[in-house]
């Protein structure tokens, strides 16, 4: 089946990205381009927020029969696809696409999985230029760094919000702000 079928019957999927790690990921599409692909990202039998990769990174798009049941199962316990996008994504690249959901999510995960120097940073942005994204970020142990991160948009592989992940530092930042 394609991108466009699998996106319009709202199919669970699982993908690889071979050349930056071994493993699958699992997801219902939510919206792709040439460049990029969204999806609600499944982990433990829960929708852990929005993922979208780089098109050019990933090498294997399947529904397999392991997808099909556990479809029936998410759907039967009530969880369904569809809650996580704001918007139709705007996704003919990443500068506008962290425009967008930087409006409507005020965190969010930026990686470079690929390189001499991988990089995963939490925060939010702060300026976004034409090649890349000045971003705010913070510890592991919630404290915000002094500096910015620099992150060029043809090297990012994935951006993730609203994550049970990125949820437990928000509420964290927020009882933090009073």
């Amino acid at each position: 089946m394609s991108l466009s079928t699998f996106l319009k019957k709202k199919s669970l999927i699982s993908l690889r990205r071979s050349d930056v790690d071994g493993y699958g990921i699992q997801g219902f599409l939510t919206g792709h381009s040439d460049s990029l692909l969204a999806l609600e990202y499944v982990y433990d039998f829960q929708i852990d927020g929005l993922m979208i990769l780089r098109r050019s990174d990933i090498t294997e798009v399947k529904r397999t029969e392991t997808d099909k049941f556990q479809e029936c199962l998410l759907k039967h316990e009530g969880i369904q696809p569809g809650a996580q996008n704001p918007t139709p994504l705007d996704l003919t690249g990443w500068k506008p696409l962290i425009k967008q959901l930087s409006e409507h999510y005020s965190l969010m995960i930026l990686e470079r999985e690929l390189g001499p120097s991988p990089e995963f940073t939490i925060g939010r942005p702060l300026k976004i230029a034409e090649t890349q994204v000045e971003f705010h970020t913070f510890t592991g142990t919630g404290r915000w760094a002094s500096k910015a991160e620099r992150l060029k948009f043809k090297q990012i592989t994935c951006l993730q919000v609203n994550t049970r992940y990125l949820g437990f530092y928000q509420r964290h930042f927020e009882r933090d702000a009073d």
